[in-house]
């Protein structure tokens, strides 16, 4: 009958009169203290050269993976193409011969000469934008007559390839 308690001591201890002192030993008191003023300390040692230096750091990181990134596809893209021109047995001889084509078809599609009309205004145009640097607005006329002149260089050629 006297061996056990009466309560057990997962039951919290409540004091019912509130005038009793509580005292912690001082080894509490100062654990207490120590890691209060480390946790303050560590967030207060962030300085902004430190903040700069970590985001430095993580955009070089990222760079980094992105240049990986990069490299990996063009690494990819090179091998499918090397693979397609297997596929199409492209080789440098077939290749020459489409520069070659190529070249001659551009060489087919030459620059007409500009109409002498159209050069001129283009040149009254050109003149009154530098003389009128600050008011370019001012050359209003100038442009309709070159607009107008290549809207009739446009209707000749038309009518002469109908």
């Amino acid at each position: 009958m006297g061996t056990t308690q009466s309560k057990t001591a997962s039951e919290p201890i409540i004091f019912y009169n509130q005038n009793v002192p509580l005292q912690f030993s001082q080894g509490l008191v100062d654990s207490l203290e120590t890691k209060k003023q480390a946790a303050t300390s560590s967030e207060n040692n962030t300085r902004p050269e430190d903040i700069e230096a970590i985001v430095r750091q993580r955009v070089a990181e990222k760079l980094e993976h992105a240049k990986a990134e990069a490299e990996k596809d063009h690494q990819q893209a090179y091998s499918a193409l090397a693979k397609s021109n297997l596929e199409k047995d492209y080789n440098s001889v077939a290749l020459g011969t489409d520069i070659e084509n190529m070249i001659q078809r551009i060489q087919r599609t030459t620059r007409k000469e500009i109409p002498a009309e159209i050069a001129e205004r283009q040149e009254a145009v050109v003149a009154c934008y530098k003389k009128n640097a600050s008011r370019p607005l001012d050359c209003w006329e100038e442009v309709e007559e070159f607009k107008e002149a290549v809207e009739k260089a446009q209707k000749k050629f038309v009518a002469a390839h109908q």
